[in-house]
């Protein structure tokens, strides 16, 4: 019925146009019942500042809604893999639920999450893994397709797991806290070696902090960040939603057919800044 409806978009737009007409036309799009959205991006730091880590909440709505409905009252906690649970209090009705005293551990590294929300039951595990140390960051200036950028690159030093044929890294990077860069990379040629990151953005300015991080991940957040990532490269027009066709870990033990939208992820986080200095151009 959609497809049938955009079909007619132009044809309708040129109508309305040249007989001035006045009426508001309402475009019917389908409607599907609220689903939970769980943003579980547990990620710890590496150094001895305190760990604040979050799960955020929230429900599907319809095209048309301008405002995400928060997921209020959930019963929300973590278990590490020696059977302790931690709970997470929301933030003043933020949707945004909290814990500062969950323990890591690289031994027993399987966490479970536990959502109760609605008379229904949702978990999710994911491993936690440790995150190599940026041992240098470097910036270049360099010329693409005539014309010059500023790049920076991290390098960091790969070390093989026995458990593992390879290793997974995701990296993020923010300039002036805008709209970040996503990046997913594995040690497949570059076992026990030192690793290149590079981040370039042709908005870079000097002056501009860019943050970048770090983070060692499971082989299913590498699977799930990779579909993500290629599905926001090539998406489509405003009434294309692949990304809501785009399943997690987060499963309902419940009512099955009910699906969760969204990611439990644990990591060890590796963080750096840098601003972008002058240099000479190419």
């Amino acid at each position: 019925m959609i497809n049938k409806t955009l079909k007619y978009i132009g044809i309708l737009s040129l109508a309305m146009y040249f007989t001035s007409c006045e009426e508001v036309i309402d475009l019917e799009l389908p409607t599907a019942p609220p689903k939970l959205v769980v943003e579980g991006n547990i990620d710890f730091n590496t150094d001895n500042t305190p760990d604040t880590l979050s799960v955020k909440l929230s429900l599907t709505t319809d095209f048309y809604n301008p405002t995400t409905p928060k997921v209020h009252n959930a019963i929300v906690w973590i278990e590490d893999g020696e059977g302790n649970r931690y709970p997470f209090e929301e933030i003043k009705n933020t949707g945004r639920y909290i814990n500062t005293k969950v323990k890591k551990d690289f031994v027993k590294n399987q966490y479970k999450l536990h959502i109760e929300y609605d008379n229904d039951i949702y978990e999710a595990t994911d491993v936690l893994l440790s995150t190599p140390e940026i041992q240098q960051v470097e910036q270049r200036r360099e010329k693409f397709f005539n014309k010059d950028y500023y790049t920076i690159r991290i390098y960091y030093k790969d070390t093989p797991r026995p458990s593992s044929n390879l290793n997974y890294y995701y990296s993020f990077s923010q300039r002036n806290n805008e709209k970040p860069e996503l990046k997913i990379q594995t040690n497949e040629y570059s076992k026990n070696k030192i690793i290149e990151s590079i981040f370039l953005d042709e908005d870079f300015e000097v002056g501009d902090k860019v943050l970048i991080d770090l983070h060692q991940i499971s082989r299913n957040y590498y699977d799930y960040m990779s579909l993500l990532i290629s599905t926001i490269n090539n998406g489509g027009g405003p009434f294309e939603t692949p990304i809501t066709k785009i399943k997690g870990n987060v499963k309902n033990l419940t009512r099955p057919e009910k699906e969760a939208l969204g990611y439990f992820r644990i990591t060890e986080k590796q963080t750096v800044i840098h601003t972008i200095y002058e240099q000479p151009k190419p």
